[in-house]
């Protein structure tokens, strides 16, 4: 009588190529030509980058600049014609300070005491006041002047850049900002405004 028939163990063959492949890992050629395209991919993010933070700050001070005016057209609108010119900078207007979200903190006339007000100053804003003409004429005389009538121009400059700051303080007048051979790196936004007050309300 015969035994149970043993068992065959027998071992699969794996080819030595095979098996030698697979405990290896990557060779320095395909290591190296990995980091170069990592490396090409993110020179090319990298010159991007600037394009897309200046599209962003751009799109901010869009949105702020927005703000800034609504906050300047308000307040010319309660301002009494009698002391509309007044607000002009070159005339003893004030400057006008505001933060990162178009929201006024101070004035340069009328300071705040507080520091951490002071150091949310972002923009800066000036107002010119002129008076409008007919077209067509010199307008330089009181006959040409569009009576009850004024152009708002609103002055807008960043605190935190050297040039803004400098080119808002050398704009004085419309023509400042009319000089094609000198980029002025401000911005600035115009409305016109007429007066309704009565003849009795301006004396």
């Amino acid at each position: 009588m015969h035994g149970p028939l043993p068992i065959n163990r027998t071992r699969l063959a794996v080819p030595e190529a095979q098996s030698s492949r697979s405990n290896q890992g990557f060779s320095l050629i395909e290591v190296t030509l990995a980091i170069g395209i990592i490396a090409f991919a993110f020179v090319a993010l990298f010159g991007l980058l600037p394009t897309g933070l200046q599209t962003f700050r751009g799109s901010i001070d869009q949105t702020n600049d927005t703000n800034i005016l609504q906050d300047i057209n308000s307040m010319v609108q309660v301002t009494a014609w009698k002391y509309l010119d007044k607000l002009d900078t070159t005339k003893g207007g004030d400057i006008y300070y505001f933060d990162e979200e178009g929201r006024r903190t101070d004035t340069k006339q009328h300071p705040s005491t507080d520091r951490t007000v002071k150091n949310r100053r972002l923009y800066q804003v000036k107002l010119l006041v002129e008076k409008l003409y007919q077209p067509g004429t010199t307008g330089k005389g009181t006959i040409d002047e569009i009576p009850n009538t004024r152009r708002i121009a609103v002055i807008i400059g960043d605190l935190v850049r050297p040039k803004s700051f400098a080119d808002f303080g050398a704009i004085d007048d419309s023509e400042d900002l009319q000089q094609k051979n000198r980029p002025m790196d401000v911005r600035s936004r115009t409305f016109i405004i007429t007066r309704m007050e009565s003849e009795h309300d301006i004396q």
